[in-house]
């Protein structure tokens, strides 16, 4: 019993470890930074190379498949100096280069931006009386030179109306003739388009309208010249002279109306035009060395407004000799 005792009353000794170097793992040995890839970025800083970006990035912070290219603000002018990338585009009616939410290109121009040589302003309704000397708007006082073109004007626009005869001035009224059996007339005031219809009918019929403006005697009638308004007939007889070196044109007038006429020239299939001339003679030389071409021509007949008429009959040309210079114009 006492041998058990001594031996069982002896200390534990503790279980130490070994003295001596500790030996690192491979994680512990790198340094920050030494990880770096071909490209140069560090992995062990969550960095990758992004081959669209050309750049090491961090995914986390942005994406590799963004296709925006930044550009620098101002490097994107066009040709009127606009930037794009700033939203400006050029507007026509202003002029300039403006932002759509901030500036309408369509607006209207500034009131009073639209002066006229005598300083009137048009868009304020104000138009300049030589007999008073003065910028005036016609609703509020009259100018007899200024009141007599709008009367003309407006006599004018009843000229290509259906069954209209003749058209007269007749003080501040403007008659315009039916030329319909029994018609009569009817007379406009200046701005007013709901005319007093006279039919033509005995006097006792008449209203009292009718009357004083048809037996009153109380206005000189002018007649508007309406031959202005009227467009052209075409021309049928269109010929060239064979015999000339080039082409000799000649044609005759189609109707009173035709006071000029416009010389057209193409090629052969009429798929390239050029206006040569406008004369007032019926008659138009065009000297060219033609070689194998054949040129086509036709011509138009114009009124005193300018008014074109359809166009002429085509005469063909081909001209195999050697000529002068050729005309302005010739296509090649």
């Amino acid at each position: 019993m006492l041998l058990f005792g001594c031996i069982s009353s002896q200390p534990k000794q503790s279980v130490l470890p070994p003295i001596g170097p500790v030996k690192a793992s491979a994680q512990q040995n790198q340094m920050p930074g030494s990880d770096r890839d071909s490209h140069g970025c560090i992995g062990s800083a969550g960095y990758s190379w992004c081959e669209e970006k050309q750049a090491c990035i961090r995914s986390w912070e942005e994406n590799c498949t963004n296709d925006i290219i930044i550009q620098i603000v101002g490097n994107d002018r066009d040709s009127h100096g606009c930037i794009g990338s700033a939203g400006y585009i050029w507007c026509d009616t202003l002029s300039k280069c403006i932002r759509p939410w901030e500036t309408n290109c369509t607006a209207a121009p500034m009131p009073g931006s639209d002066r006229d040589s005598h300083g009137c302003i048009g868009s304020a309704g104000y138009v300049w009386c030589p007999e008073k000397g003065k910028c005036l708007r016609t609703f509020e006082e009259g100018c007899p030179s200024v009141t007599a073109k709008a009367l003309e004007e407006q006599a004018k626009s009843y000229c290509n109306q259906p069954n209209v005869a003749s058209v007269y001035l007749c003080g501040d009224y403007i008659r315009v003739v039916s030329s319909l059996i029994g018609g009569g007339s009817s007379y406009y005031k200046l701005g007013q388009y709901d005319p007093i219809v006279c039919p033509l009918v005995a006097p006792d019929s008449m209203s009292e309208q009718c009357r004083l403006l048809l037996l009153g005697n109380n206005c000189v009638e002018q007649e508007v010249s309406c031959s202005a308004n009227i467009v052209p007939a075409a021309i049928t007889d269109l010929k060239d002279d064979p015999s000339f070196v080039g082409a000799q044109l000649s044609w005759s007038a189609p109707d009173s109306n035709a006071v000029d006429y416009e010389v057209y020239r193409g090629n052969k299939e009429l798929m390239s035009l050029s206006l040569l001339a406008t004369t007032g003679q019926r008659i138009y030389n065009d000297v060219f060395d033609g070689g194998n071409m054949t040129f086509a021509y036709y011509v138009r007949a114009r009124n005193a407004a300018g008014q074109a008429s359809a166009v002429s009959n085509v005469v063909y040309v081909k001209q195999l000799s050697t000529a002068t210079q050729p005309s302005p114009g010739q296509i090649n």
